[in-house]
């Protein structure tokens, strides 16, 4: 039995048993079936669980000797009550309350005991109460529950009648060979009451029981055969003859009350049997004597065996002959063996129906068309096809038509008998929802008496509105196909729409929609039911297909605000519904938050609430989305490129596309700037079309400086391509429109990428941007690559003009063959000196260095000193000198004559740079400075300072 939500305790159990109630026993069988409820805390270590106790009782079995079985077991039990935790199954309180029960005695409860006798589960606890009931039993001779209880015994050892039992084998076997044992000794020591006892015990057995495993039947009818051994009997039981073998045969012969009871109310054949034959042998006189009541209710048996004696005694009798069984009441009881499990019977019964039951009432006659037995369906076949069509009516017609027997007989006879008019509706809608037979016969009739369409959309939807369509596939199928070859305007909107939310036809409507133009009794109450059911799962996808289809639900009838609500939701289907549908059939003016019902709006206006929509700071991101796509798709150049007016289809419609001028600055540059990645997406797009139109191309040095990478994309590409012909001009600047000032304030931002765009740039146009004295600025820069770069470049474009002009410095020659252009010529300096005199230059005007550029997690950035300053522009000359002799050479004297300053840092980093070209080119003059820094010149530069 499955766990219910309220499981049965004890307590319900006690309660019912107190006051008497007649439903005790099935509580009682269903308190025991339940599973045991899980233990609220887990036990305590070395506590011997009930599982546990069960498995000890199991292993208590298994032992060889009697004494040892019992001592295992009686060890066990004691171990287990003995403990108070865990505490012992509440179960066990059955036993005491089943006893006290059967002590009670009232009607009630001993119903309930016998019932629980014979059907309980074999448990501890209701064991226990029910083997002290049978003591008590043996003991006040209660032949009721002695006879329940026996039973029980004999059938479970023979086949169990459930999964369940805790009782042994062998305890079982101990209680039937007792109960026996208890018959004998009653047999012997009180023969008159043996028969009663035995009766009791015979009753019970039902008509599956496996009678040859039983011990106490099978004594009881063939105890004399002597066909048995300790255990069980073998060959031939039940015998044919059950009473040459029968214990106690001078006590069966006391009285026929007994075998008369047994007769009326046994449940299976052997026992019927018995006592038929020992009322043959020993109380022939009684049996002339029945009372036709007594018979009566031997019809009403399912025992072929009392069926055949019912009819050979009718047989036997004159004053029982078929002419008078009416006037003695005995009509109906004959009629019952119609179908009766014995063919004697039944041929008995036909016989007289045919003769005296010409009357027989249609349902029983149904009946007999269902039973399993061929001779009783030909008698009621034969029975009903001698009556009248009409007499019988269309609906008995239509209930033979699920009959081998009678389906052509009856299928010809509504047919032929009965015109169009006179079978109802709701005739042909139950032979729809019929039995297979009948299915076939209402398809063909309907085929073959209506004209196509004749019957009407009205009465396929009356079948599918029938509540069986629930449980019958065929027939729902059937309604299904013949109701979609209507058009869905006969069909009727208030119905297609309920449809949709009925799982067994959903489907089929869901796909009529989808075909359909048009619902001319659509109503303004039919689209809110089409809007609620795009919220449910189950309708979801075919209330928004059709919501969609502009033929049937306007875009007025959808109305903005329930879109725009739509679009603001976070579930992608219903959201991307609303943009999808706003995009394809909303005009800008539309949008007009003050547009009047059923008006015009103003274009201008809702072209400004598109825009609020798309920037504005407190939209959710789906409504953003949507406007922004909208205003993408609607722009006059950038609209037929969109992914959303492809998949749409959008036509490039010059009417349809939104002005120019919509797209302002004023609108669209302050959104470069906002926290929201969507948005500058968005503005980055239209800032691109735009840019020139606006007369901002000047202004895109600002965007390099960007933390948007898409924003400073827009700069980096307006400036990257500048002057290159395959350039999109409305996106790029001219070369002529290249700022130098803006150019080399681009090195010194907090965007790498950005100082790296600058450098690229002087590299590139250095003879439109450059010059000595901006490179000298940026050798005062806070980035080492910027300095590096610097110095690169004076020496690259303003070397000597007596150096060879093909000459590069390695890093020179790598950068040019990566930009794969010559460098340009910028103006070389006269000679070497006057390069030594603006390296001097340099080095001696340098003021406090540029901040450095923070990282992500720096704190407040500081201003370098000068002498740090002084010392990077220092390193970057030495680095390139180590790199290149020559530049060494032009280099050194000035460095020599630093190493004369007063200021500790200056003089020690240019005396540590010489040491380093020292080694790099041994040869190298360094002005008089050994090798191990003596000789460094007196003090010349930077005397007034500190």
């Amino acid at each position: 039995m499955a766990s219910s939500p309220d499981p049965i305790d004890i307590a319900n159990v006690k309660q019912l048993a107190a006051s008497g109630s007649p439903g005790l026993a099935e509580v009682l069988v269903a308190y025991l079936e339940q599973p045991a409820p899980a233990p609220e805390a887990p036990p305590r270590e070395g506590a011997l669980t009930f599982p546990a106790f069960l498995r000890l009782l199991s292993l208590a079995q298994g032992m060889r000797t009697p004494e040892q079985r019992r001592e295992q077991s009686t060890d066990a039990w004691k171990r287990f009550l003995a403990q108070l935790d865990p505490a012992p199954p509440p179960r066990l309180e059955l036993a005491d309350l089943l006893v006290r029960v059967y002590e009670d005695g009232t009607d009630a409860g001993r119903s309930a005991l016998c019932e629980a006798a014979r059907s309980a589960p074999l448990v501890f606890g209701a064991w226990g109460g029910l083997k002290r009931i049978y003591k008590l039993a043996e003991a006040r001779l209660d032949a009721a529950l002695f006879g329940a209880l026996a039973y029980r015994f004999d059938r479970e050892v023979a086949e169990p009648l459930g999964a369940r039992r805790e009782v042994s084998r062998g305890t079982l076997i101990y209680m039937r060979r007792r109960a026996w044992r208890f018959l004998r000794e009653l047999g012997r020591s009180v023969p008159e009451l043996y028969p009663q006892f035995a009766v009791e015990v015979l009753r019970h057995y039902t008509p599956n029981t496996r009678f040859g495993g039983l011990w106490v039947a099978n004594h009881i009818w063939a105890h004399r055969s002597r066909k048995y051994d300790g255990r069980s009997f073998h060959g031939g039981v039940p015998p044919g003859d059950m009473t040459k073998h029968r214990a106690f045969d001078e006590a069966w012969r006391r009285s026929p009350d007994a075998l008369m009871l047994l007769l009326s109310e046994c449940q299976a054949d052997p026992p019927a049997r018995f006592a038929i034959q020992g009322l043959r042998k020993d109380f022939p006189e009684a049996l002339r004597d029945v009372t036709p009541a007594w018979l009566g209710r031997l019809a009403h048996r399912p025992l072929a065996s009392a069926h055949d004696f019912l009819v050979e005694t009718l047989l036997g009798s004159p004053e029982l002959h078929q002419s008078k069984l009416r006037s003695l009441g005995l009509h109906d009881a004959v009629l019952a063996l119609l179908d009766s499990p014995s063919a004697k019977a039944r041929a008995f019964a036909i016989e007289y129906g045919r003769a005296h039951a010409a009357d027989l009432d249609e349902e029983r006659l149904a009946a007999l068309l269902s039973s399993e037995h061929r001779d009783a369906r030909a008698f009621a076949a034969s029975t009903v096809e001698g009556r009248s069509p009409r007499a019988l009516g269309h609906a008995f017609l239509g209930r033979l038509l699920a009959f081998d027997e009678t389906r052509a007989w009856a299928a010809k006879a509504l047919s032929e008998r009965f015109d169009r008019a006179e079978l109802p509706e709701p005739f042909l809608v139950d032979m729809i929802y019929g039995e297979r037979e009948q299915k076939r016969w209402a398809a063909a009739y309907l085929k073959a008496k209506y004209r196509p369409g004749e019957l009407g959309a009205g009465f396929w939807v009356r079948v599918l509105d029938d509540p069986r369509h629930e449980d019958d596939d065929g027939a729902t199928r059937t309604a299904l196909d013949a109701l979609g070859k209507y058009p869905v305007a006969a069909i009727g909107t208030p119905w297609l729409l309920g449809a949709l939310t009925r799982k067994r036809i959903g489907h089929a409507v869901a796909a009529w929609l989808r075909k359909a133009d048009a619902l001319p009794d659509l109503t303004a109450e039919d689209v809110e039911r089409l809007k609620g059911l795009v919220f449910s799962a189950e309708t979801r996808a075919i209330a928004l297909e059709v919501l969609g289809n502009p033929k049937i639900v306007t875009p007025r009838e959808l109305t903005l605000p329930w879109l725009l609500a739509l679009a603001r939701r976070a579930d992608p289907a219903l959201s991307g519904f609303a943009r999808g549908y706003l995009l394809s059939h909303m005009k800008p003016q539309d949008f007009d938050p003050g547009q009047a019902q059923g008006g015009r709006g103003d274009r201008e206006a809702g072209i400004a609430r598109l825009f609020a929509l798309a920037l504005g700071e407190k939209e959710p991101e789906p409504m953003r989305a949507f406007a922004q796509a909208y205003l993408r798709c609607h722009h006059p150049a950038l609209g037929p490129e969109q992914a959303e007016a492809k998949e749409l289809g959008l036509k490039a419609d010059p009417r349809a596309m939104l002005p120019r001028a919509a797209f302002s600055a004023e609108r669209i540059w302050p959104a470069l700037s906002d926290e929201r990645e969507d948005v500058r997406r968005f503005a980055a797009l239209i800032t691109r079309a735009e840019l020139r139109a606006w007369g901002y191309q000047t202004r895109v040095y600002e965007l390099a400086h960007s933390d948007a990478k898409e924003v400073r994309n827009i700069a980096f590409d307006a400036l990257r391509k500048a002057g290159d012909p395959s350039a999109d001009p409305a996106m790029t600047l001219a070369l002529d429109e290249l700022d130098p000032a803006q150019v080399f304030a681009l090195t010194e931002s907090l965007k790498k990428s950005a100082r790296e765009l600058g450098l690229s740039l002087i590299l590139k146009h250095y003879a439109r941007l450059g010059g000595p004295e901006r490179l000298g600025w940026l050798m005062q820069s806070a980035d080492r690559e910027v300095r590096l770069f610097a110095v690169r470049m004076l020496w690259e474009k303003h070397r000597p003009r007596d150096l060879p002009p093909g000459w590069s410095a390695r890093a020179a020659r790598r950068e040019a063959r990566a930009t794969a252009e010559p460098p340009e010529d910028a103006g070389r300096f006269a000679d070497v000196e006057a390069l030594r005199s603006f390296l001097r230059y340099v080095l001696s005007g340098i003021p406090g260095g540029r901040s450095p550029e923070a990282g992500d997690d720096a704190g407040p950035r500081r201003r370098l000193s000068a002498s740090e300053a002084k010392r990077h522009v220092i390193e970057i000359v030495r680095d390139l000198a180590v790199e290149d002799a020559t530049f060494a050479a032009l280099a050194a004297p000035v460095l020599a004559e630093f190493t004369g300053s007063i200021a500790k840092g200056e003089w020690q980093a240019c005396l540590a740079a010489l040491m380093r070209l020292r080694r790099a080119h041994p040869g190298l003059d360094l002005g008089g400075i050994g090798e191990d820094g003596a000789g460094r010149s007196s003090p010349r530069v930077g005397e007034d300072r500190a």
